[in-house]
């Protein structure tokens, strides 16, 4: 899966940034799948959570913001100010298009 210069190799479990490899959690990784195969859709919690662990999750489970935001101090060079993983308030996540990204 590739999102601008963001590579996520499933068969070898890797991800690199710019050629650069880095270092993420199997959560992680799995995370980052599901966010880059919809690429440009938003994601709730929810959906997410589920597509992680398959079971449904209460909707005031937010775990998977620590998640994200781990993600993001991994990938992005200002967390603060993201651009694969953006937030979409009151609903979810949503990682950028291939045409998007930087």
């Amino acid at each position: 899966l590739r999102v601008g210069e963001l590579v996520l190799d499933m068969d070898a479990r890797s991800v690199s940034l710019a050629g650069q490899p880095r270092a993420l959690t199997s959560f992680e990784f799995e995370l980052l799948a599901v966010l880059m195969r919809a690429a440009g859709r938003v994601l709730s919690r929810e959906h997410l959570l589920e597509a992680l662990k398959g079971e449904e999750f209460e909707s005031f489970d937010r775990s998977i913001d620590v998640h994200i935001s781990k993600l993001r101090a991994k990938l992005e060079a200002d967390p603060k100010s993201p651009r694969y993983i953006k937030t979409v308030r009151g609903v979810g996540y949503v990682c950028a298009r291939g045409d998007e990204a930087p």
